[in-house]
Order: C-alpha cells, then structure tokens, then sequence
C-alpha cells in the first residue's frame, strides 16, 4: 500500500484533471457552436490551445487512474502501458509551449507595433505555424528513437513519466522546458512593459482598450510560471520531493494551474461586455487599435 500523502496527491491530481476536461469541452463547444463565432487570428490559436488542453487533461486522466488502480495490487501492472500514456503527454506538452509562445508572439507585435500588424499580419498564414509545430514534434520523434537509440520495453513496476521515457530524452525536455519558459517570460515582459508601464507613462493620449486575447496571453504567461516553472523549481532545490515520497506533485500542480486558467477564460471570453475600443490619437492612419 502507498502512503496517504501519495494517495491523496493522485486522487486529487485525477479530479483537477477532469475538472479541466470539462472547462475545455465547455470552452470549445461554446466557442465552435456560435453562430457568429470569432474568427479572428489572435483568438485562433488560443481555441486550439483548448482542444490541446482538452487532450492532454484526458491523457493524464487516464495515466493517475491507472496509476490509482496499481496502488491496490501489484498484480495489475501492464506491459508498456506508462509509455504509450507519456509519450503522447510529452507530444502534447510540446504543442503547447509553441502554442503559447506564438500566442506571446502575436500579442507582442500587436501592441508594440500596432500599425504593422494590422496592415500585415494577414500575409502571415496560421497554416505555417502548424505546419512548423507539426514539424517540430516529428523532430522529437527523432530524437527520442533515433538519437537517443530508445527502445519500448518498459519495466512492470514502472508507473511514473519518468521511468516511461529513459534518461536521454528527459534531459532533451528539461533543456526544452527552460529554454521555452525564458523565451515566453520575455514575451511577457515585453507585454506587460507595453501595457501598464510605458502607456501610463507616456505623454498624449493614451490606448486603455486590452483585447482578450492580450489578457488571455498573460494568464497564460503567469499560470506557466507559477504553476509549471516555480514547482519544478522547488522539487530542484529539494530532490527529496518526488514522485516516490509525495505523488504526482507536478501533475497536481500543473493542473490546479490549468483549472484556475480555464475558469478565467470562460469569464474573459463568454463575458457578454464588449471591450471599448479607442482610437489613438497619435496614430496616422487613425484606424482603431486595440492590444
């Protein structure tokens, strides 16, 4: 039998999980069921971001109760079983880190170069990021079975991501990770700079209509590094905090992250208010620009 802490870090791990099915069923059925539905390119992205979250939350599911059921018995172990659940995980996660990225990435441009994207940002087809993302995640199939020379043969006892994916490719993510959190915490700041710190500062009219999406983008932005980059920081300085002695931590983490983000969302999205829209006084062409 395992500990209560670990019992209970599962279960509760398993409910936030589902928990966030629903919010993504509910965000995508609302949003794709509308007559009149937002077709714009800077909420595109973020309604893909929930079919991926939609994914990913049912992976897992799946992964703590499997991870629930051996708990009882060690006699309900199945052969490779942690691995075809992780691999499409770590896939998944993939996705979403250039998702986000290119969320940060749009909503950047828009607010610190305003008339340029809105004069250009159609010749930029949303079709070419896909394709970059597909791409990218075949570029990790590669790594883990060619570079890394991987092989499924999974032990029985194994029920952890971590003995599912051998030590190669884990130290390829935890380079990912890093390096994609410092390019989305730029993002960021970069936005958050634009917004409430050098347009309360400048001098002249100032733009005080925030899009949605530029909201959404820096939630995105928090929840990643409070939810994702912060546990991962803290399991670093305390080895002795791990799946082993606790649970699934970073499971339970990153998906109270994700339950507090798709409740946000919903008020942000389904709010029945439209955001004012201003025109900037400064601007030479005096079309409305909204961040």
């Amino acid at each position: 039998m395992v500990s209560t802490a670990i019992f209970i870090v599962t279960i509760s791990s398993f409910f936030l999980a589902l928990v966030n099915v629903m919010f993504n069923i509910y965000l995508i059925y609302t949003n794709s069921g509308k007559k009149n539905a937002q077709k714009k390119m800077d909420l595109t992205l973020i309604y893909y971001r929930f079919v991926v979250d939609f994914f990913q939350s049912s992976n897992l599911s799946i992964y703590l109760y499997y991870m629930l059921h051996t708990y009882e018995t060690d006699q309900n172990y199945i052969k490779n079983f942690p691995f075809y659940v992780a691999w499409p995980n770590f896939q998944l996660g993939t996705i979403r880190c250039w998702l986000v990225f290119s969320i940060g990435l749009d909503r950047v441009l828009a607010t610190c170069t305003p008339i340029f994207y809105h004069n250009n940002r159609s010749k930029f087809p949303l079709s070419g990021v896909f394709l970059f993302i597909v791409a990218y995640a075949l570029l990790e199939n590669y790594i883990l079975f060619v570079h890394c020379d991987f092989e499924i043969d999974i032990p029985l006892d194994c029920n952890t991501f971590r003995c599912a994916i051998e030590t190669c490719y884990h130290n390829y993510w935890k380079w990912y990770q890093q390096i994609m959190y410092v390019l989305i915490g730029t993002l960021s700041i970069i936005l958050f700079f634009r917004l409430f710190i050098w347009n309360n500062c400048k001098k002249g009219a100032k733009n005080k209509a925030i899009s949605r999406a530029t909201w959404i983008s820096l939630l995105d932005s928090f929840i990643i590094f409070a939810f994702d980059f912060f546990p991962v920081f803290l399991t670093a300085q305390w080895p002795d905090i791990n799946t082993k002695t606790v649970g699934p931590l970073g499971s339970l983490c990153k998906q109270l992250g994700l339950v507090i983000e798709s409740f946000v969302v919903c008020n942000v999205l389904l709010n029945k208010k439209v955001v004012p829209i201003t025109r900037s006084q400064t601007s030479p062409t005096n079309f409305p620009v909204v961040y």
